[in-house]
């Protein structure tokens, strides 16, 4: 890809070994040199005098956002939401979707495809499947018409589909048929991951011992804790070969359980996740989901019953809440929001600051909020004023 090079002078960067004042050069869409005083002729001069510079936020469970939807076969709407993703901060995501049968995820699947990878703006990384292979008692806000036991010949056609885009799948391991498919996944390349799940203790192990290396936000659509069956979230917690996505919006889990979770899974396996819905970042208070009517409450979309339908908190203000209510540092902030995520992707040439990453970086001014978003190099959104 031919850029112009970009030099960003004089922000306090956070690296990988620590923070400090420094220059970052950008050149054919990577960071190319960090250094004091750098000089490069014919780049263009971002003044990062006074501003936090980190990775940019990658988020690997969002169903759209800024009035765009992933369910659906238009790959227009995804490319819009990748426009505006960044000026919240993000410069990657994976594409969370489902259809509505095996035939319809198929076929969306395949209009989006083309998408992947795509230039300017925050880069769609591949793609989320968070089912159809979940636990109709912990269905959260999915249909139960939508739910199945695992086939998994069913996912594999779907990752044909894909053209090997599936990055992440959601399963139940407790469903019949769910250890033969999270074989079929990891062995697709992509990462199986616990959730919408009514495991117990033992089913949960079972899913890791199989290949199981991720959790779908921690505590919502699981069986929950109780003193005799800890269930997946004791599972998950007391397993160190498991991260965890953790929504820090402050709504679907109280801010207190979040700090016990991270007492056990720290910084490296903490992932910060969204799960955003079309109307996060926008002025409407309602819509639909899976056909059903979802309104606003705080941080969060409900249903009339009440079931929590997504987050409608963009990931600058998770990333904020994170060290707000996990009361850590921006280093361990960016790895959760950054780093971490990276990893589940499998998108190694992002999520950390230094040479030879992608030049995706979130500029952040004194009160951590977004000033600007480079996204492999170029600026994609700028505060006005």
């Amino acid at each position: 890809m031919q850029t112009t090079p970009l030099l960003l002078k004089g922000g306090s960067a956070v690296l990988p070994g620590g923070i400090r004042n420094c220059d970052i050069l950008c050149e054919g869409g990577r960071v190319t040199r960090i250094s004091d005083a750098i000089e490069a002729a014919g780049a263009g001069v971002f003044d990062a005098a006074g501003k936090t510079l980190g990775p940019g936020f990658i988020d690997v469970h969002v169903h759209g956002g800024g009035g765009h939807s992933f369910f659906t076969r238009d790959a227009a709407r995804v490319a819009a939401y990748a426009d505006w993703a960044p000026r919240n901060g993000v410069t990657a995501f994976l594409i969370s979707t489902l259809g509505s049968d095996a035939s319809a995820t198929r076929e969306m699947l395949e209009a989006l495809r083309p998408v992947v990878g795509r230039e300017g703006g925050a880069e769609p990384l591949g793609f989320h499947l968070e089912g159809p292979f979940i636990n109709p008692l912990r269905q959260g806000a999915f249909p139960r018409e939508m739910l199945r036991n695992p086939v998994p010949g069913e996912f594999e056609s779907f990752q044909e589909a894909a053209s090997g885009h599936i990055r992440q799948v959601t399963l139940a391991p407790e469903l019949p048929g769910a250890l033969d498919l999270i074989h079929a996944v990891r062995e697709s390349g992509a990462v199986a991951a616990m959730g919408h799940t009514d495991a117990t203790v033992l089913e949960a192990r079972r899913g890791f011992e199989a290949g199981i290396r991720h959790v779908t936000h921690l505590f919502n659509a699981m069986r929950p804790i109780h003193q005799r069956e800890g269930g997946p979230i004791v599972a998950a917690l007391l397993d160190d070969i498991v991260t965890c996505e953790l929504i820090c919006d402050g709504a679907h889990v109280d801010p207190e359980l979040l700090r016990l979770a991270y007492r056990f899974l720290g910084p490296e396996r903490t992932v910060v996740v969204t799960d955003n819905l079309h109307i996060a970042g926008t002025s409407t208070f309602s819509g639909t989901f899976a056909g059903e009517a979802i309104e606003v409450s705080g941080a969060k979309a409900v249903r009339g019953d009440g079931t929590i339908v997504g987050s409608v908190a963009t990931m600058d203000q998770h990333f904020r809440n994170v060290i707000q209510y996990l009361e850590v540092d921006l280093r361990k902030a960016f790895r959760m929001c950054a780093g971490n995520p990276a990893r589940i992707a499998e998108a190694s040439r992002k999520g950390r600051l230094e040479p030879g990453m992608d030049a995706d970086i979130v500029v952040l001014d004194e009160g951590l909020r977004v000033e600007a978003t480079i996204c492999r190099g170029q600026v994609a959104w700028r505060r006005e004023g």
